[in-house]
């Protein structure tokens, strides 16, 4: 904060605010927000709902907690308050404006705050949040690998129980209670299956039932203390095709080339380049190359499933110790998604594959 100019940081209800604050769960409305205000100097101060009192003294590592009464509107008085208290009167206060942020509040209400806060100016300050979070301590990569490991135990539960006339909403129910009852909170499936469907690589279950041949793909995660798994298996009802365990063969050693890269000091665009360029030249057909759709092959994770820096040409990010990205260049064909979405840590010396689960086509049974 201190070398960004801010002389605070000002949060509202959002992920932001659960990391910084500790606090396990947050209202899903506006009607009661939280606000966090983390001074450069001295001690935060924690402003809930007087309805959340008790939870925030117990949850919140933050001993200033601040309560308010109204319900859908700031709390501007109480905002004013902890301001004049931190000596913030004509402070820098960073805010949730900016690059892939989410400002816990409706854009009128941050128009009362500012007026009541002034002199005081509310600036961006995504910049300073994403390079605090993009960098996992310990604790954190302990709970992404717990994640990504719930993640690989459910994988293997689903592609060895799932058979030939399921259908895919019951296999995608499956893996979303194997992680659930893992221990992997807010468990999420995406599931692709049967041919017409590949390209549906962010899609829900179309309550098809599941035909030998079909290649039954899943992209799946589930969080372990604020923490996110993300990353993709699949599977064929009866046994693969040589056509099928070709292309995995190709995407599979072509994600391990972009794993290879990450390191510390090299630029995600260069991971990007040399993936793309592999996809381009993969030599299956493809109906849509579902990775040059999303405008990239990776992404960072960790307190959000999806947050930068973001596997591409246009991210300007160097990789260092302790962040933590996916590798995920995918191609739909007439046959099959081709997906094998990896979790990868940054060490000091390299990386760690966090995403630990077999890469090949699983076969599931007929019967």
């Amino acid at each position: 904060m201190v070398s960004a100019g801010f002389d605070a940081l000002f949060l509202a209800t959002g992920r932001n605010l659960l990391y910084l604050s500790g606090y396990p769960t947050l209202e899903l409305t506006l009607a009661r927000p939280f606000y966090l205000v983390v001074p450069a100097r001295g001690a935060p101060v924690l402003l809930v709902h007087e309805g959340r009192e008790e939870e925030a003294r117990r949850y919140s590592w933050v001993a200033d907690v601040r309560t308010y009464r109204e319900l859908s509107v700031a709390p501007v008085t109480e905002l004013r308050r902890i301001a004049d208290d931190l000596g913030l009167g004509g402070g820098r206060l960073g805010a949730e404006l900016g690059r892939e942020q989410r400002l816990g509040m409706p854009v009128l209400e941050l128009e009362r705050v500012r007026t009541a806060l002034a002199p005081a100016r509310v600036e961006d300050a995504a910049e300073v949040l994403w390079s605090l979070r993009m960098t996992k301590t310990s604790a954190d990569l302990a709970a992404l690998r717990r994640a990504c490991q719930i993640t690989a135990a459910a994988y293997a539960t689903t592609f060895r129980e799932t058979r030939a006339g399921d259908r895919d909403r019951v296999a995608a129910q499956r893996m979303s209670g194997g992680m659930a009852d893992r221990g992997g909170q807010e468990p999420w499936v995406l599931v692709a299956s049967g041919p017409g469907n590949y390209a549906l690589a962010t899609g829900a279950p179309l309550d098809r039932p599941l035909e030998p041949g079909d290649m039954l793909w899943f992209d799946a995660g589930c969080a372990v203390e604020g923490f996110w798994s993300d990353f993709s298996r699949a599977g064929v009802i009866g046994r693969p095709s040589a056509d099928q365990r070709d292309a995995q063969h190709r995407i599979v050693e072509l994600t391990a080339r972009g794993v290879s890269l990450v390191r510390p000091g090299v630029p995600v665009a260069e991971i990007a380049a040399v993936v793309d360029e592999g996809v381009r030249s993969i030599g299956i057909p493809i109906g849509v190359a579902t990775s040059d759709r999303a405008a990239r092959v990776g992404h960072g994770v960790g307190y959000d499933i999806t947050e930068p820096p973001h596997v591409s040409a246009a991210d300007p990010t160097i990789l260092a110790p302790g962040m933590v990205v996916t590798v995920e260049p995918g191609v739909a064909t007439p046959f099959g998604l081709f997906h094998a979405e990896e979790v990868v840590a940054v060490t000091p010396t390299g990386n760690e594959v966090l995403s630990r689960s077999p890469r090949h086509l699983r076969a599931i049974a007929l019967a």
